[in-house]
């Protein structure tokens, strides 16, 4: 009964905000009024001739991060798991790197780089090559399929370590046996049974498409490329139409419950990916002769593109008066160091990151431990009706956060919860808890039920076998689980815009305030401290305290 009343405490805090949108859709009334129950909002919204090109747009993008994300994650994992590539400790923590910084961040650096006429790389192919054409453009399909893809590669990564950490070799010593090769091996026996986990980064990282904020309204729109979260935030920010936005926002409901049945109809038949068993094992490494130098080249050059050369070309544009082509490469002899002394004044900036670092940390948390014990439910307990679990701890994928936040301030205006930090708090628990959630799934898959069965025999408790069995073995995972959300709910922006206020401030909000102003350089210095002071933090937790960061 604890876990399931525990799940249902997490349900309820997840599908609030979740019904109070699906009402505000049939609804034309201001905020804070109450007015009768309309199709107006889907009317208008079925009635867009943008409908169809809106929806190819959105599943082309999603896609295409997703697949690059996701497989690219997988290749990284295990490289490091499995192969013998030299600098383990190094290699292990390149790929994580690149989250840490703020996704404006991230999105300013590259259409820096990619702009096609102000950006650095096409002008630096005319100067020096004598190339005209504009070879790259951030504000095309492919320049938002490629920014947002790099940012899907740490889910996939950490979703896929533990899996090949944790992989039982009896299969493919078989398979060496009988004479296959290492590469057929791989393919054929290892990547197959990590499908349930590849398939759980594949599903979260579509869903981040298409509910992500930054890259489609600061790539899409200039480019005239519309996804369906853009129409919502202009419906928003334009309109201040919050009927007509959660109206968008359905669409992105109905194509998240199509890719969940997916994901259920492929992975229903979890057994059979079971790799935990109750046997002694250990894990092979394989030996890829020369090749281990070219894997170390693939990992680090996914750190040059993720965040090494990103993260260079926001220093130099925190070091210089204004932004343009000519100003930039005469980097270092115009350096200026008043962006970051501007910064450092701001009223908000320092209060924002202590809320930040003090707030991500506690809800990072509270989310693993209730997306494990919802997952414990649903896949190790008996109870009628916990399958319904698993589409409420998925459903807040299907709203943007913008939408969710509006949910939040309806639900709590006029209450001493407005405006405050337990606002923003559960805000970024509702946002996250799938995150959580699908991490434990994956995971507690591949735990066959033979260890479970064995403690349920001698009599034992659903706690003794939860945190005797079950979470030990899962602890890989719970220690990457918080250090993502942690990560990301620091990083937030979605969230927290709506959510935040003076005397409340949250640290990536401040940052992107800058941004909206047009403040690029003050931006960008505010992006290089928070982002310092994420590696330092992360590099401390890594070797002092000896956490391994995999999911």
């Amino acid at each position: 009964m604890v876990p399931l009343l525990a799940s249902v405490l997490t349900g309820t805090a997840i599908i609030t905000p979740v019904i109070i949108v699906l009402l505000r859709s049939l609804t034309t009334g201001k905020l804070g009024a109450s007015v009768g129950l309309t199709m107006a909002n889907y009317l208008r919204v079925f009635g867009d001739r943008d409908m169809l090109p809106m929806l190819n747009n959105s599943i082309l993008y999603a896609a295409g991060s997703a697949v690059l994300g996701t497989v690219l994650g997988a290749l990284l994992a295990w490289i490091v798991a499995r192969t013998n590539t030299p600098g383990k400790t190094l290699v292990e923590l390149m790929p994580l790197y690149p989250i840490l910084m703020p996704p404006i961040m991230k999105n300013i650096a590259w259409i820096l780089l990619l702009a096609p006429k102000s950006g650095i790389l096409n002008n630096l192919l005319q100067q020096y090559f004598g190339i005209e054409t504009h070879i790259f453009n951030a504000f095309s399909m492919a320049g938002m399929v490629w920014v947002f893809g790099l940012a899907c590669v740490p889910l996939g990564y950490l979703f896929l370590l533990p899996i090949f950490l944790s992989f039982d070799p009896s299969l493919e010593e078989s398979a060496y046996i009988a004479g296959s090769r290492p590469v057929h091996t791989t393919l054929r026996i290892t990547f197959p049974l990590a499908l349930p986990a590849f398939l759980s980064a594949l599903v979260l990282n579509f869903l981040r498409g298409l509910r992500s904020f930054e890259t489609p309204v600061l790539q899409g729109t200039p480019g005239n490329i519309n996804v369906f979260v853009s129409r919502v935030y202009d419906s928003m920010a334009l309109e201040f139409n919050t009927g007509l936005a959660t109206a968008y926002s359905m669409i992105l409901v109905a194509l998240s419950l199509i890719t969940l049945i997916f994901y259920v109809r492929a992975t229903r038949f979890s057994e059979r990916y079971a790799t935990i068993t109750g046997k002694g094992y250990r894990v092979k490494v394989l030996d890829i002769g020369a090749w281990k130098y070219v894997t170390f080249m693939a990992v680090f050059l996914y750190f040059l593109v993720g965040i090494a050369i990103p993260f260079a070309v926001l220093i130099v544009v925190s070091m210089i008066p204004y932004f343009d082509y000519d100003t930039f490469m005469k980097f270092p002899s115009n350096m200026v160091l008043s962006n970051y002394y501007k910064v450092m004044r701001h009223p908000s900036f320092v209060s924002g990151l202590y809320n930040s670092l003090v707030l991500s940390t506690v809800i990072a948390v509270f989310t693993v431990l209730a997306g494990i014990v919802m997952a414990f439910t649903i896949y190790r307990t008996k109870t009628y009706g916990a399958k319904v679990f698993e589409f409420i701890g998925t459903l807040p994928l299907a709203f943007p956060p913008l939408v969710l936040s509006v949910g939040l301030v309806i639900v709590f205006l006029g209450t001493p919860l407005y405006n405050s930090l337990w606002a923003l708090g559960l805000g970024l628990f509702v946002a996250y808890f799938p995150y959580a959630f699908r991490n434990a799934s994956g995971s507690i898959v591949n735990i066959h039920k033979e260890l479970d069965e064995a403690a349920w025999v001698h009599g034992a408790k659903w706690r003794h076998v939860f945190f005797k069995i079950t979470l030990p073995i899962l602890k890989p995972a719970v220690g990457g689980a918080l250090f993502y959300i942690f990560i990301e709910a620091i990083r937030n922006v979605d969230v927290a815009v709506l959510l935040t206020s003076p005397g409340n401030e949250y640290g990536p909000v401040t940052l992107f305030e800058y941004f909206r102003v047009g403040q690029w350089a003050e931006a960008a210095a505010g992006g290089v401290i928070y982002l310092i002071i994420l590696i330092v933090a992360v590099t401390i937790a890594k070797f002092a305290f000896k956490m391994k960061f995999s999911l």
